[in-house]
């Protein structure tokens, strides 16, 4: 299998500072989701517990798998602070694209476009089986992509454009800004993200460097891999509100459960 090339030591500090600011569209749908099951919930890729610990704070039942112990030590953190929570929050490190944790659930999250970080298309589809083995028999599996559109992957590898500028509260900000490297024969985009701390005069204080390497798909491919995996897709939206996927659409917001 293949190993992610990404920091996630350096993730886990950057990742909620840039989230905090980022549309809370994702959050809205899949608590939503989460909310009218009732639970119990399990999102894999739980990260730093973004989508997770809101949900176990309003009651629900919720296990979060992630492979990276750096993203599960903030979340635990993160738990702590919280408690006690109404629900509860049970982390486990695991690899997404092998599990088994022996529960199935009503809903079965892989939110953030976690997906993606399976970078060949086996990969992508073990981990598909994983999650379709874990869900109820009447249960919902949603995840979301990002959409590649022909403006995107013809993006120069040279060309950083910003993603993302949080304020700090005195005066300073972070910004966070990107460049893609896209391979279009593997459908992979060996890309960077460039995290900065400026200070209110606009002097860097700190700056790294993030790789990321992620295996995007199109549509029709996303349903031969659900089909594969023994899910048919319900619904396939182009962002999370129920817009019709176009080339403007940023995202694949796609929800299944088992065929037949």
């Amino acid at each position: 299998m293949h190993e992610s090339n990404m920091d996630y030591v350096a993730w886990a500090e950057w990742y909620d500072i840039f989230y905090s600011a980022a549309d809370p569209g994702d959050i809205e749908f899949y608590h939503g989701l989460c909310r009218a099951s009732g639970g119990p919930v399990l999102e894999i890729g739980v990260g730093t517990g973004r989508i997770a610990l809101p949900l176990a704070q309003q009651g629900l039942e919720v296990v979060g798998i992630d492979l990276n112990e750096p993203m599960l030590r903030v979340a635990e953190r993160k738990a702590l602070e919280a408690a006690p929570l109404s629900g509860s929050l049970k982390l486990i490190q695991a690899d997404m694209r092998n599990f088994d944790i022996k529960r199935q659930f009503p809903v079965v999250t892989i939110p953030a476009r976690t997906l993606l970080l399976a970078t060949t298309e086996e990969e992508q589809f073990h981990t598909l089986c994983c999650a379709a083995r874990h869900l109820a028999p009447d249960g919902t599996l949603a995840f979301n992509l990002f959409y590649p559109d022909p403006a995107l992957l013809a993006d120069s590898p040279d060309e950083e454009f910003l993603l993302e500028v949080v304020e700090k509260a005195n005066g300073g900000r972070y910004v966070l800004t990107a460049k893609n490297r896209f391979d279009l024969a593997t459908q992979l985009n060996h890309g960077v993200q460039i995290a900065e701390e400026l200070d209110a005069s606009g002097e860097v204080l700190r700056r790294e460097e993030l790789d990321v390497t992620v295996r995007y798909l199109y549509p029709d491919q996303v349903i031969a891999l659900c089909e594969r995996a023994g899910l048919e897709v319900i619904e396939m939206w182009g962002d999370f509100e129920g817009a019709d996927i176009t080339e403007e659409s940023e995202e694949i917001v796609v929800t299944c459960r088992h065929a037949g």
